[in-house]
């Protein structure tokens, strides 16, 4: 059993270690999945309207927010991409993974991983029941996002643990 650990290392660094090789591979994958933010499901996710009933207050809301907010989703995607160059074989256990990352790019790293899930979720149109099922079929691609979008899920959890001074780490 591996255990998965988010840890600070000292003021400037936290480091994620005890990821197996499937968990490195999900986060190796994360600049892909996010590139796909801008397709039309993934979009209507990432930005949604404030009301369904008003098209011009939805205009204006989307013209004054939707840029911003996209820079900011690239900008998370593009930090996060730059320290994942930095995963890598855990030199204590080579058959664990861990990376290390500035403190400052914690909130890159969160939005990225929600980024992520939110975007899986649209493109497999996966509903609440599909989140909730106990079988798997590893052949199945909506099983395989859905066991994405829940170990992300799980990784956010460490962080927001982490950001709320719960030092975390647990086996998976």
């Amino acid at each position: 059993m591996t255990e998965l650990r988010v840890e600070r290392l000292d003021e400037k660094h936290i480091r994620i270690s005890g990821l197996t090789a499937m968990l490195a591979a999900m986060l190796r994958e994360m600049p892909e999945i996010l590139e796909l933010r801008d397709g039309p499901d993934a979009s209507a996710r990432l930005f949604p309207d404030p009301t369904a009933i008003d098209d011009k207050i939805n205009r204006e809301w989307q013209q004054m927010t939707t840029p911003e907010l996209r820079h900011l989703f690239v900008s998370a995607a593009e930090t996060v991409t730059r320290d994942l160059i930095l995963l890598a074989g855990s030199k204590g256990a080579p058959e664990a993974y861990e990376v290390t990352f500035p403190v400052e790019h914690l909130t890159a790293w969160m939005s990225a991983l929600n980024q992520t899930r939110l975007i899986l979720a649209e493109v497999h149109k996966i509903d609440e029941a599909d989140m909730e099922r106990r079988d798997f079929d590893p052949q199945n691609p909506k099983h395989l996002a859905v066991l994405r979008i829940q170990l992300l899920g799980y990784l956010l959890h460490l962080f927001v643990e982490l950001e709320n001074g719960d030092e975390s780490t647990d086996r998976i």
